[in-house]
């Protein structure tokens, strides 16, 4: 990535190097005008030796480097596809649609992107931006992997589920030779530490993995993780049709047990399903288990029940219309601001930090158009 392009001692113009993507060449000079005896100089324009740093990235190509993470807000750069093309792949190579892909329209993420920064919403809803650095969000990472993991599980009991052939332990096999094997490791040992712990739990009926709603009025949309059955009544559960909405969490905080009855993706799932009349299909829907999976140590489980009111449920519904109409303003005025005390959150940096964080000139060098 390359930040300067001229000598930071006499000024003159330099050239990428043809191997090194952060090291930039020097023109040569004659007798005349050798006024700096610069060959090499790093992204800055700096002078550098390149003798040990050729040897070192010969030596990278012979091996493949498995970077180390120390928590669940790291990011990493390596050597590894990312997790998502992996999934990818796998799904396509079996002719199926992919478990755990977005929605078919626009979902909460777009609006919850939006409340954080309109900046960012910008660079992915309207510049389809990529991040500068490509780095792979390690809980991001991992939470994909334990929700293509679990659908694969609760498929098994589906009886016409076209994905009844693909048992959890076929994709493991795939994505540890693929994938970074740290973070499918780390997926690995939380999944099968929840079936055991719920390996009795046989009141549980699946209707639907990863199914797919879409408004066709709005172009709202939702993916429920899993729809089921439940047989009996549980703790405050009573027996009737639910959503399940797997979550992973790296620690059990009273927010992460007991937030969600004011959580948007939930309260949006509720709405759509009243709206286009799910109740015909599934039976009446009695609320919402948010099916929590921890990442401690020793991993811990909880479901949490949550039954939206009509009240909590109008109100979203309201202000999602407010929202739509601030997202259109700025598209029609072209105004984005930034919102910088949202950079750093719950899943550690926004894909755009360096963007954001670097001078102008920087920018244009590195975005098209700088956009």
């Amino acid at each position: 990535m390359i930040r300067r392009k001229t000598c930071f001692l006499c000024g003159r113009d330099l050239v990428p190097h043809p191997e090194l993507h952060d090291v930039q060449v020097h023109p040569e000079l004659d007798e005349n005008e050798r006024d700096c005896e610069v060959e090499f100089t790093d992204e800055f324009g700096v002078m550098i030796d390149i003798g040990e740093r050729v040897k070192s990235a010969l030596a990278s190509l012979n091996e493949v480097q498995a970077p180390i993470f120390t928590d669940e807000n790291d990011v990493q750069i390596n050597f590894y596809p990312f997790v998502d093309e992996v999934l990818q792949e796998f799904f396509d190579a079996r002719g199926v649609p992919r478990l755990g892909g977005a929605s078919s329209g626009r979902g909460w993420t777009s609006f919850a992107t939006w409340q954080k920064c309109p900046y960012a919403w910008k660079r992915r809803y309207v510049d389809h931006a990529k991040p500068i650095i490509p780095v792979e969000p390690v809980a991001r990472a991992i939470g994909s992997l334990v929700h293509a993991f679990l659908a694969l599980h609760y498929s098994q009991l589906i009886g016409d589920s076209p994905y009844r052939a693909l048992a959890p332990k076929m994709l493991y096999d795939v994505l540890i030779v693929r994938a970074n094997p740290e973070l499918v490791h780390e997926a690995w040992r939380v999944f099968c530490a929840y079936t055991l712990y719920y390996k009795f739990d046989d009141s549980i009926q699946p209707l639907a993995i990863e199914f797919d709603l879409r408004d066709p009025r709005t172009g709202e949309s939702t993916r429920y993780d899993m729809i089921a059955f439940q047989s009996e009544p549980i703790s405050n559960r009573p027996a009737g049709t639910y959503i399940w909405e797997h979550k992973t969490a790296g620690a059990f905080t009273q927010d992460n047990l007991s937030g969600w009855s004011n959580d948007g993706e939930i309260l949006g799932e509720v709405m759509l399903w009243r709206r286009l009349g799910l109740d015909k299909r599934f039976g009446e829907l009695k609320g919402v288990v948010v099916n929590i999976l921890g990442k401690q140590q020793t991993p811990k489980f909880h479901r949490e029940y949550v039954a939206p009111s009509s009240f909590q449920l109008e109100q979203h519904r309201e202000d999602l219309k407010r929202w739509e109409g601030l997202i259109q303003l700025s598209r029609a005025t072209n105004v984005f601001p930034r919102a910088r005390n949202n950079c750093i959150g719950r899943w550690g940096r926004c894909d755009h930090w360096e963007e954001c964080s670097l001078s102008d000139e920087s920018i244009n060098l590195m975005i098209p158009d700088g956009r």
